[in-house]
């Protein structure tokens, strides 16, 4: 964020929020000495790595880079490069650099920020040939225009401006040639949330009624409300950096209302533990591998109370919105083939095994197949599945998916969590595993998924056989419907248990989550499969009924199920609540905090 001529060089909370700038900039740069992410070009910003930063940290910048600069690569390649980028409270960023080496360049990229560290920026541009060079070969005229607040080539331009100011930084803005009429980017990195919530919706609203066809991206703090929150603002206030803005960043729903309250047709929001999940698989296992984090919980902290929301206005029909698909539709497509292709199986499995007693068939061809998708799916490299099975024979095969039949199940969490089962999105979703704008598509996209798997085995079965098994529906004695309902909910409470417990809560999950989930699963077929049939899943019940139009006493496996979900996320929530208590001040995050402390500001800058 820039300063407007009433406040000066002086001005303590001006000074503190310019301060930020270095503590990004050196932070940055040791991420990138250890590899996190290249950037040849911070070094010249930050003239030592400096002191030694938590791996949570470095992650967490990691995150921050690639999640905006996904969004910042997709806008410009969907215009085709003929569009403009404005970055607010830019600091000593250096994406026009990495722009320009990836042939990604706008037709012209714009820099706002305090005078000062505008000067500051201008001096080592002119002092470093890496950094003049780029700006040379892309101007075509002989001279730049250069003063002591601004720099004006072709394709870049570094104003300094007071953000607050709205009808200067737009004068100064059409000084330098900004196109209203251009598709443009604005992106804002920690800079809303030290100005007033009128003056940062004035910000957003002059966005908003500039520029026909416009994306605004906005990282910034979320979730301010709690504890962890408080401390976050505590410690900033004791270096006088007060967070102004921090209304606007008690949820992700408020940091998208500040956008729709101003002109925005269209405003979706992430937290940045969502927005880690999401980035490519293969790129996040390499850098966890650079260093050794040793309290997951920590970083799971903090990246709960960072955001990437953006918001779109499209008159030129480019799609913009379509980046929200990019968060949403991945996850849900892995749902819905991932349930398909279980809930076919299960409906074969009892389909062929109806001559027959006993429920091992049906448990080994569960796990089986989703072993089997394992070794596909695993060939698809984009989609970060690697197979370990594909030279094993069928004998170990069997064994293995059998007692680890969700296996499957963990490599498609990188794309989608691999619920395949609506009690488990309720469960995680209760239990802050996923958020609330997925658990309706993803039900949604498990209900099809079941229909698509049941409908695939009615038509590979003669009818005859089909008709007989029912389709793999299952059936319930209406003089058990008691019994059959608790069995249900006593299954499917085990079931959540492990998953909540042992993939989604990060004080307790395991890299032996999958070995976990198949073993309960395998058991409660075993222990349960006489009594209800062991279904644990409503659209694996909701599938066949379907296609079989076999409803009798369906709504069994909806109440049993999710009543049994429903029991363990209370005892889960009951314990956590019990050990946050006894934690409150000795508890491991206090660990961060007291991190979290010596460099409160570590996120509060570009």
């Amino acid at each position: 964020m820039a300063a407007r001529q009433p406040f000066t060089d002086t001005d303590t909370a001006d000074e503190a929020v310019r301060a930020t700038c270095d503590d990004a900039t050196t932070c940055k740069r040791f991420a990138t000495s250890k590899g996190y992410w290249k950037d040849p070009y911070i070094q010249y910003f930050a003239r030592s790595v400096g002191e030694r930063k938590a791996p949570e940290i470095n992650r967490g910048y990691y995150a921050r880079v690639q999640g905006v600069n996904h969004l910042l690569d997709a806008f410009i390649r969907k215009a085709e490069c003929d569009c403009q980028v404005i970055n607010l409270g830019a600091g000593l960023d250096t994406t026009f650099w990495r722009l320009k080496d990836e042939n990604l360049m706008p037709r012209k990229f714009f820099e706002v920020d305090f005078p000062t560290v505008v000067a500051r920026k201008i001096h080592n541009i002119k002092t470093k040939p890496p950094l003049s060079k780029p700006l040379i070969e892309t101007h075509s005229t002989d001279s730049l225009l250069l003063d002591a607040h601004s720099l004006d080539s072709d394709r870049y331009c570094i104003i300094g401006a007071d953000l607050r100011d709205i009808s200067n930084l737009d004068e100064k803005l059409k000084k330098f040639q900004l196109n209203p009429e251009l598709p443009t980017l604005l992106l804002s990195e920690c800079v809303m949330v030290y100005m007033t919530p009128s003056q940062s919706s004035n910000l957003v609203h002059w966005a908003a009624e500039t520029f026909h066809t416009a994306m605004f991206i906005s990282y910034e703090q979320v979730n301010m409300s709690d504890r962890f929150g408080q401390v976050m603002i505590e410690n900033l206030q004791r270096r006088q950096c007060t967070l102004a803005g921090v209304e606007a960043c008690r949820s992700l729903d408020s940091q998208k209302e500040r956008f729709l309250k101003t002109g925005w047709e269209h405003a979706d929001a992430l937290d940045m533990m969502t927005v880690y999940s999401m980035l490519p698989q293969d790129d996040v296992s390499r850098i966890e591998h650079l260093e050794f984090l040793d309290e997951r919980e920590l970083l799971q902290q903090l990246l709960q109370h960072y955001s990437i929301c953006w918001a779109t206005k499209d008159k030129l029909n480019l799609g913009k919105a379509q980046f929200t698909a990019t968060f949403t539709c991945k996850p849900c497509l892995a749902e819905l083939f991932g349930t398909s292709l279980f809930v076919f199986v299960g409906c074969a499995s009892v389909i062929g095994n109806v001559n027959t007693l006993g429920v091992i068939q049906p448990a080994v061809a569960h796990g089986l197949a989703l072993g089997v998708l394992i070794m596909v799916l695993g060939q698809i490299s984009c989609l970060g599945v690697h197979s370990k099975t594909t030279e094993m024979d069928l004998f170990k095969v069997v064994l293995k998916v059998i007692f680890n039949m969700s296996e499957f199940t963990v490599d498609l969490d990188r794309i989608s969590g691999g619920h395949f089962n609506p009690m488990v999105s309720l469960s995680a979703y209760l239990c802050g595993g996923m958020q609330l704008r997925l658990l309706v598509p993803y039900v949604l996209a498990q209900m099809l998924g079941g229909m698509a798997g049941a409908g695939l085995a009615k038509v590979i079965y003669p009818s005859q056989v089909y008709t007989s098994s029912l389709g793999g529906a299952f059936a319930v004695d209406s003089t058990d419907l008691g019994s059959t309902t608790v069995a249900e909910m006593i299954l499917t409470l085990i079931l959540t248990t492990v998953v909540c417990m042992g993939a989604v809560n990060s004080q307790t999950c395991s890299p032996l989550a999958g070995f976990y989930i198949g073993l309960t699963v395998t058991a409660n077929i075993l222990a349960g499969g006489a009594v209800s049939g062991a279904c644990m899943n409503p659209v694996r019940a909701f599938g066949p009924a379907v296609a079989a139009n076999h409803w009798n006493h369906h709504w069994v496996y909806w109440v049993g199920p999710t009543c049994g979900a429903l029991l363990a996320v209370t005892f889960i929530r009951y314990a956590e609540l019990r050990a946050q208590r006894e934690f409150k001040i000795w508890g491991k995050n206090y660990i961060f905090f007291a991190i979290f402390a010596q460099r409160p500001d570590i996120f509060h800058h570009s």
